[in-house]
């Protein structure tokens, strides 16, 4: 999901300035554009180089990350609910566990009668 994350909200950030340094590289007077648009470039820029090392050129398709992101969440949601009706349960065995010991140890303590024979001694 982590990776899907990144990947989403680099490639966002890819598509909304990709315009921007279109018209950067096909601009005469590249200077002055890059000082007017510096931090859209730098941030468009760094969005391709963190696609390219999350391995995610071609761009992936909005949509495929989306159905995929929301897969993985309701996957995540039932493993969660799973493991919380796991840890009930163990919570249960541990208290079922205690009532045994503390029975055992009280049946330890308790000294049973000898049995008396009808026999004189």
């Amino acid at each position: 999901m982590e990776w899907l994350t990144l990947t989403m909200k680099h490639a966002a950030t890819y598509r909304q300035l990709r315009p921007l340094y279109d018209q950067y590289r096909q601009s005469r007077d590249k200077e002055k554009f890059l000082r007017g648009h510096e931090s859209e470039i730098i941030l468009f820029e760094a969005a391709a180089r963190e696609l390219k090392r999350l391995n995610a050129v071609p761009l992936p398709a909005a949509q495929r990350l989306r159905a995929e992101m929301d897969e993985l969440t309701a996957r995540r949601t039932a493993l969660q609910s799973e493991y919380r009706k796991a840890q009930q349960k163990e919570r249960e065995y541990d208290t079922l566990n205690q009532n045994v010991r503390i029975l055992l140890e009280r049946s330890e303590d308790v000294v049973l009668p000898k049995e008396s024979s009808n026999e004189l001694e």
